[in-house]
């Protein structure tokens, strides 16, 4: 029987955080700017949502 190590605060929240900040990113560059900024801003916003899908697509297809 294997035992789950434990994982470090820092290694649990990095990703979150991570997240957080290109979405805060995003909604700053929508919000000032256009052309070029409005193209970053969706994909930076854009990317927790794929994220998550991608995440939910590999779960439904391992629990089938």
């Amino acid at each position: 029987m294997s035992r789950i190590r434990p994982q470090r605060t820092r290694m649990i929240l990095a990703l979150p955080l991570l997240l957080a900040a290109f979405a805060l990113a995003g909604l700053v560059l929508g919000l000032t700017g256009d052309g070029w900024r409005d193209f970053v801003s969706v994909a930076l916003l854009a990317l927790p949502c794929l994220l998550f899908l991608n995440h939910w697509r590999g779960r439904t297809r391992r629990a089938s």
